[in-house]
This record gives structure tokens, C-alpha cells and sequence, in this order.
């Protein structure tokens, strides 16, 4: 239980989950702090046909500086033209239970974390709506006590964003990109060695190459001194890297999420 309320934390506050798009209009505090709940509904695996449930606190935090955001996701305006932004994005997973029959007689996946460099550029824009190009480049880490890498996946992406132009007004996301990885962050996930060889599961030595097609949604806004925000993911496998692994038994996953914050100060 410790570990699944340590990942969901991540997921929320940094991970990319959330909407991750700074708010940019005046008016708006720099510092804000608060605290809220959290619960997620993910597979137990990217695809795996169990589901998990879980429940946790989060710290809630933003901050909107001349250069540096930190607005459920964190950004930094390094170049001098408004189209073009560095940010840092982030993904996670929870680690699989002990109980899933697909991974029966291996070893347990632990939660991870994946972050690095996003180079974004805005194509297009009209009022509050924009088009950007996303390339974001993350680095993977499992944790259990330890942090070990896992290997690197890159997910280029477009994405259709919805401003807020006053405080409480929604703040909308939508991406649909393609997600690819090397082998060794496939094969965290993915691979079936000698000794885990069943009937139902041969062997498997995953590669590097396309992980599928992701498309996600994400909103949050103010009522008052409280915050919602919430995600739908949507992940299809067909004709991946990864589809012929054993461990595959669902090519189409849906992983959501709902937060609820109380802010507390405003700055």
C-alpha cells in the first residue's frame, strides 16, 4: 500500500498525468499551496486486462514566476519567443499487485517514473485555443527502495490546448501522439525469462520500436478556494513492439484520474 500511495503522489504532482499546461493571464497569484485527494484507475500494466484502484493525498502547488512555471507540470520559458518552450514532463506507473494471474510466479513490477526535456512549439493559436508539437524525452526509473533506471521512451505528440482567460474559468488539454521505447525499457515490462517459462507463457525478449498510440484528456478549474481536475487516457497496442509479448493480454487500456485540493494561501 505504501508504494501505491508513493506513485500516486508522483503521478499528480509531476508526472504528467494532470493538466500540465501553465496558466499565463494576469491577475492570477504567483505562489499557491494547498492540499488534496487524489484517485486513479489504471492497469495493472500497460496491457493488462486487470485494473487497480487507488486512493491519496497530494501536496498542491503552483507557482508563476517570469520564466519558470509550476502549474501541475513544470516549464521553463528559456527562449525568447512565446512559441517556443522547454518544460519538464513527466509519466508513471503503479506497480503491479501480487495477485495479477498474468505475471503469476514473477517477479513483482514496481511503481515507476519516467521525466526529462519536452520541447514544445506552438503552431497555431486563436484567442484562448492553441495547436502545439510536443517532443517530450523521458528517462524511466523503478522504485523500491532504490531508483534504477529502465531505459527511455520518447512520445512526439500533438496537442490542442484551452486557455483560461479569467480565474475560474476550465482549463482543457487534449494529445494524440505515438509512443516508442528502447529494449530495455520494453523489456522492464515486457520480457518472459527462461525460468518464468509456463504453458501459457513462452519465452520473450522484448526490443526497442513503437509502444503504441496514446491520446489523452485532462481539465481542472477553481471553484472558490478549491481545485478540480481530472485525466481520461486512452492507449492502443495494436501493431506494436510490445503486442506480441505473452504478458499482453489487452491491445486497448483506459487509465483515469479525479483530484480535489483545498488551496490554502494565494501570494
Amino acid at each position: 500500500m505504501i508504494r501505491n500511495l508513493g506513485l500516486a503522489v508522483l503521478l499528480v504532482t509531476g508526472c504528467g498525468l494532470l493538466p500540465v499546461h501553465a496558466d499565463h493571464y494576469p491577475g492570477h497569484a504567483k505562489l499557491e499551496w494547498g492540499l488534496g485527494m487524489v484517485a486513479l484507475s489504471a492497469p495493472d500494466f500497460l496491457g493488462s486486462r486487470y485494473t487497480q484502484n487507488q486512493i491519496a493525498p497530494f501536496p498542491y502547488i503552483k507557482y508563476r514566476g517570469d520564466f519558470l512555471y509550476v502549474d501541475e507540470g513544470i516549464e521553463g520559458r528559456l527562449f525568447k519567443s512565446p512559441d517556443l518552450l522547454l518544460a519538464i514532463s513527466g509519466n508513471g506507473s503503479l506497480p503491479s499487485p501480487d495477485d495479477n494471474p498474468e505475471r503469476e510466479g514473477m517477479e513483482e513490477l514496481d511503481a515507476t517514473v519516467e521525466l526529462g526535456p519536452s520541447l514544445e512549439y506552438r503552431a497555431w493559436s486563436d484567442g484562448p485555443q492553441e495547436v502545439w508539437l510536443e517532443l517530450p524525452l523521458r528517462y524511466g526509473f523503478r522504485i523500491n527502495g532504490s531508483v534504477d533506471s529502465i531505459g527511455r521512451s520518447v512520445n512526439p505528440r500533438f496537442s490542442w490546448r484551452l486557455n483560461p482567460q479569467q480565474k475560474y474559468d476550465w482549463k482543457l488539454k487534449f494529445t494524440a501522439g505515438v509512443l516508442f521505447a528502447d529494449n530495455r525499457f520494453h523489456g522492464y515490462f515486457y520480457n518472459v525469462n527462461a525460468d518464468e517459462v509456463t504453458a501459457t507463457r513462452p519465452f520473450y525478449e522484448a526490443d526497442g520500436g513503437r509502444s503504441g498510440l496514446r491520446f489523452d484528456f485532462t481539465y481542472s478549474r477553481r471553484f472558490g478556494s478549491a481545485w478540480l481536475g481530472g485525466f481520461f487516457r486512452y492507449d492502443n497496442l495494436d501493431g506494436s513492439e510490445i503486442e506480441s509479448s505473452p504478458l499482453v493480454s489487452e491491445a486497448d487500456n483506459l487509465t483515469a484520474g479525479l483530484a480535489l485540493a483545498w488551496i490554502l494561501s494565494e501570494h
